[in-house]
């Protein structure tokens, strides 16, 4: 979903990287793309420790409720943060524990400061939250180095 809106507005030349473990989601997103004339994605076929992104060549990491699903997010995120270029972005998107309201199972939903506190175990700097969304949380870091 979000890799092929990306990819229409990434400066020119830039390329989207769209990381999955299910081959058949990134089959589907190639049919997508190819069908919609978007040239500028590349699937990468990751596994559940390894993103398989070469290390420095991301500028943005989007993880949108995903992160609360990783069985090794410390493994995949210290990946991440490999990838990423000096102060590129992660920016994760998780349904709001604090909020009952919010119409989705206590299993799929993080706080914020469970957020901050896995996040803080890697080199990188809170740079913003935003409650923007309905119900969820969009917390963006930066690599430090």
């Amino acid at each position: 979903f979000h890799a092929r809106r990306m990819a229409r507005v990434v400066a020119p030349g830039g390329i989207v990287f769209a990381v999955d473990v299910q081959p058949r989601m990134l089959e589907m997103l190639e049919c997508l793309a190819r069908d919609a004339g978007i040239g500028n994605i590349r699937p990468v076929l990751a596994t559940d420790r390894d993103t398989r992104l070469a290390p420095r060549s991301i500028d943005l990491a989007l993880l949108v409720d995903a992160y609360h699903e990783l069985a090794y997010p410390f493994e995949v995120m210290q990946g991440v943060v490999q990838a990423l270029r000096p102060d590129g972005r992660i920016a994760l998107v998780e349904y709001r524990a604090e909020d009952p309201n919010v119409p989705i199972k206590s299993l799929h939903k993080m706080s914020l400061a469970q957020i901050l506190r896995e996040m803080s175990v890697h080199p990188l700097a809170h740079e913003r939250t935003s409650d923007a969304l309905p119900w969820q949380h969009l917390v963006v870091f930066r690599r430090r180095d």
